[in-house]
């Protein structure tokens, strides 16, 4: 049996904050998106909301969450952000090194 995974999506983060301000458990929010439990626990988790200074402002907020994890995945492609170190690559493949 092939398993697929999704990233979590903008409009599904903005049904996760809704239904964690209503106070639904994570278990509810998990079967209502057809997810497991444990992607919302990872979820919420690494994309919570934390102001130091105004505590108050703490929490899951949608569009801060799917900011985080963009940045989080832009950061993964070095040989994107960095047009030297691509050029490198690209040069020393050519002339037959190997990768490893």
């Amino acid at each position: 049996m092939e398993r697929t995974y999704s990233h979590i999506d903008l409009d599904e983060r903005r049904k996760i904050a809704r239904w964690r301000s209503a106070k639904l458990s994570v278990d509810v929010i998990a079967e209502k998106l057809g997810r497991h439990r444990a992607t919302i626990f990872r979820e919420l988790k690494s994309n919570q909301f934390n102001d130091v200074e105004i505590t108050d402002l703490r929490g899951y907020y949608c569009t801060i969450a799917d900011q985080k994890a963009r940045e989080r995945r832009s950061k993964q492609r070095k040989l994107i952000r960095f047009d030297h170190l691509r050029k490198s690559v690209v040069e020393h493949i050519s002339s037959g090194w190997s990768p490893q």
